[in-house]
């Protein structure tokens, strides 16, 4: 058998399931929403995913606060909304949207499948507040992540929503960043959505952010971007001893999201992090409510409707040890 898979009891108290191949090990702990709490490449022995060095891990309600509670690290899945706000429309009555969606908070239905040289890891969620099935299937071959999703509306009323992957990864000063040739983002700020050049990005009134390469760790901002339609779906975070590589179909996810914590903030009012989060998207705005009435950048699903989309991380070691 060239890949492995076992369950770990970490001392937290929470299950693991561990996947392993000859350059990849992935680290799930399926009770907290799914989580892939880490990502390494076995041959540089990198850990690719940011965890925050304080916060535990810890069950939380749908009505907690992700940021305060559950942003413990690693990658989860953001959907239907990021930020919390009231759907936008009346199919669903005064529905309230939680922090983050309403993934992380749940304990999915998860699967594993395994052959002589690859596993997939796929995981279930049914909507809490709205009538939904989401799908996520993580196929790990070799160095090789490729993730399959689905999203059903089981309901009998159009259902709106944004989605984007939330993984928070572990990063270095002087690391290169390579995006798609163009390609402009929008940043939040008091005036509402700015539109500013990869190679320009204003993030204080007198400071700016190449984001061709990562900053210092006390550079002391932290700032999120949206970008606008891409032209190509495929980023490149380059280490000193390898990369991590991101590709995608622009027709099926249209968006890049990046939050990037250079020494600006902390969750629980230590010292500030340093990490970035790279996030595929469907939708502008972390607010469904804000993308609704904003902009044409949602998703809708019709009665019974699917959709599928998928993407694919390959791990580079260039230095392997």
């Amino acid at each position: 058998m060239n890949v492995r898979v076992s369950n770990e009891l970490g001392e937290d108290g929470f299950a693991r399931l561990v996947v392993e191949t000859a350059s990849m090990r992935c680290e799930f702990i399926p009770q907290l929403g799914g989580k892939l709490a880490q990502l390494s490449d076995r041959r540089t022995q990198r850990r690719w995913l940011w965890r925050h060095p304080r916060l535990p891990y810890q069950v939380s309600a749908s009505t907690a606060n992700y940021v305060a509670e559950a942003d413990t690290g690693g990658w989860d899945e953001c959907f239907p909304t990021v930020g919390a706000c009231r759907y936008p429309g009346a199919e669903w009555g005064d529905v309230v949207l939680p922090d983050h969606g309403d993934l992380w908070c749940q304990t999915p239905h998860t699967e594993v499948h395994q052959d002589a040289d690859a596993v997939t890891v796929t995981t279930t969620w049914q909507g809490l507040a709205l009538p939904y099935t989401f799908v996520r299937a993580m196929h790990i071959h070799d160095e090789t992540l490729t993730v399959h999703y689905q999203v059903h509306n089981r309901g009998q009323a159009p259902l709106h929503w944004i989605w984007c992957a939330h993984p928070l990864i572990a990063i270095e000063p002087g690391m290169r960043m390579t995006l798609p040739a163009e390609t402009t983002f929008w940043r939040l700020s008091d005036a509402g959505l700015q539109a500013e050049p990869a190679e320009a990005i204003a993030v204080t009134p007198t400071q700016s952010w190449d984001m061709r390469q990562l900053p210092a760790r006390d550079a002391g901002f932290s700032v999120k971007l949206y970008s606008a339609q891409l032209t190509a779906g495929q980023v490149r975070l380059e280490a000193a001893d390898g990369a991590l590589v991101w590709s995608w179909q622009t027709a099926h996810i249209p968006q890049l999201a990046v939050f990037l914590n250079a020494g600006g903030w902390s969750n629980d009012e230590g010292p500030p992090h340093f990490n970035m989060g790279l996030e595929p998207a469907i939708g502008v705005y972390d607010a469904l409510s804000d993308a609704y009435h904003h902009t044409q950048s949602y998703a809708t699903l019709a009665p019974g409707q699917h959709r599928c989309w998928q993407l694919a991380v390959q791990l580079v070691a260039d230095n392997p040890q």
